[in-house]
């Protein structure tokens, strides 16, 4: 995988981390000052890779609001409105669709959140923007963390996370989408547990005030921890007919997310980062200026992939016609000797043709003389044409009784004899026994019989003589016409013919 950039954000910290191979290196922290705004700009002259910024603040703002279903500009111009109405002091803001609402008007459920301290996410932007960084987006911990609870089997469910730099992120999930997050900060003489039991009865108190969640509704809250502080939120937290507590170990989950980390404690800001990297959210708090660079990040890479691309297959296509040229030039060698060969033959075949010359071989003209008398022409070329009339192929002899057969499809051949006798006018004939079967013979006896005559007809068209030799029923006067119907009904009727074929002259 590529290389990243990914830089954490919180109400105090400010801190980046290269992520490479799914596995994040030491996290390098930068002061909003002006010495540590110079740091981070050498950091940026270091390292080329896109920029993720993940934020943690407590000035992130959620509104849920039920809008007429819109598309195109319509929507567009409604969801400003809607920012121009909750969020104008700042441009880091967002929408998502929730769901559509399945009855009446069928209405659209969105959330529109907003990063309400701009100041404090622009002082690192600046500087990104003005090295001419690429950056992807601008993410808040609530959106990235929807992945990690497409698994749990609740409506109602309250996610708590811990964050070293931040502090304690609490979001609230109604049927698996974000409606509510806050993020409360622990102060030093605080512990961890006991922020929990105390805030999460808050959060609880606060869904019931906005009717989020029912009273008689079960609230699953999901803490996100390392084991080693299991024992110490046990001791502090209990479940009871409103809340029920359970865990999600923070090493697994990162083994699952194939993070290659060692979680010392419950902090899970690495394992934010790392689902960042692999699964950024759609929809971030970055406006298209934000990620102008980025864009044009994304199109140079695809030139260059493109470009590769078009060189490996220059690359093949000249290695292939190559190789063809070669076939070609080894055939024009092979042809060449054929000829050549050919050509010594010929002329080996010369010398040793009887020739009328002088008496010392020279003709009068220049060169030898090969001449044949008119005789010898002669019955050269009628022993040739006699050849080729006893020599004809047998397939040549058949291709017509094959294809009518094609068309006659009730008459199957059982055998075929074959033999060659002299005509009257001394021209080979190819005479063939044809034995087969009439299938469907019946009660039909006239109609088998005419099918059986369309087929020596056919044959007959095609200048084969056709010569009936039995036919299924026996006409002669020792036939028995009632013996051969009781016998032959349910089964093919045998027949023979004789088939003679003689060449064109």
């Amino acid at each position: 995988m590529s290389r990243k950039i990914l830089l954490f954000l919180s109400i105090e910290h400010f801190h980046a981390n290269v992520w490479k191979d799914r596995s994040l290196n030491q996290s390098e922290y930068f002061s909003n000052t002006v010495e540590g705004l110079e740091k981070f700009a050498d950091f940026l002259h270091a390292h080329h890779d896109p920029v993720y910024l993940l934020v943690d603040l407590i000035e992130e703002d959620f509104r849920q609001e039920t809008v007429p279903h819109l598309t195109g500009s319509n929507h567009h111009a409604l969801v400003q409105r809607k920012f121009d109405q909750y969020y104008s002091n700042t441009p880091y803001r967002l929408t998502r669709l929730q769901q559509r609402q399945s009855e009446g008007r069928r209405d659209d459920e969105l959330l529109f959140s907003a990063l309400t301290n701009p100041s404090l996410v622009s002082v690192w932007l600046d500087v990104l923007l003005s090295h001419q960084v690429p950056v992807a987006g601008i993410y808040s911990i609530p959106h990235a963390t929807t992945p990690l609870i497409k698994d749990l089997d609740s409506n109602h469910l309250l996610l708590l996370s811990w964050e070293k730099d931040a502090g304690l992120r609490q979001s609230y999930f109604l049927n698996k989408q974000l409606r509510f997050s806050r993020l409360t900060p622990i102060h030093s003489g605080s512990s961890f547990a006991e922020v929990i039991a105390t805030e999460t009865n808050r959060t609880r108190q606060y869904l019931h005030s906005l009717s989020l969640t029912p009273h008689s509704e079960l609230l699953n809250v999901h803490i996100i921890c390392h084991a080693k502080d299991r024992a110490h939120l046990d001791a502090h937290l209990s479940s009871n007919s409103n809340t029920h507590y359970a865990y999600l170990d923070l090493p697994q989950l990162g083994s699952q997310l194939k993070l290659k980390y060692d979680f010392q404690d419950s902090d899970a800001t690495p394992l934010f980062l790392h689902l960042l990297a692999i699964q950024a959210p759609r929809t971030s708090y970055a406006s298209p200026d934000h990620t102008h660079y980025f864009k044009l990040w994304q199109a140079q890479r695809a030139f260059f992939s493109l470009a590769t691309l078009t060189a490996v297959t220059c690359l093949i296509w000249t290695a292939f016609s190559y190789f063809e040229g070669s076939g070609v030039a080894n055939e024009i060698n092979n042809l060449s000797y054929q000829t050549s060969r050919m050509l010594q033959e010929a002329e080996g075949i010369i010398r040793k043709f009887p020739s009328d010359t002088p008496s010392n071989g020279i003709n009068p003209n220049g060169g030898t003389s090969i001449t044949a008398s008119a005789s010898d022409m002669k019955s050269a070329v009628t022993l040739f044409r006699n050849l080729q009339v006893y020599s004809v192929p047998p397939e040549k002899i058949l291709q017509g009784l094959t294809n009518t057969l094609d068309n006659f499809p009730r008459i199957r051949t059982s055998k075929l004899d074959w033999k060659m006798t002299a005509s009257a006018d001394s021209l080979p004939e190819q005479v063939i026994t044809f034995y087969g079967e009439l299938a469907d013979f019946g009660n039909d006896y006239r109609g088998s019989l005419n099918y059986l005559e369309h087929f020596q007809l056919a044959l007959s068209r095609i200048d084969y003589i056709v010569t009936p030799i039995k036919l299924p029923l026996d006409f002669s006067s020792k036939g028995s016409i009632r013996a051969d119907i009781g016998s032959n009904r349910n089964k093919p009727s045998e027949f023979s013919l004789k088939i003679t074929w003689r060449p064109k002259q």
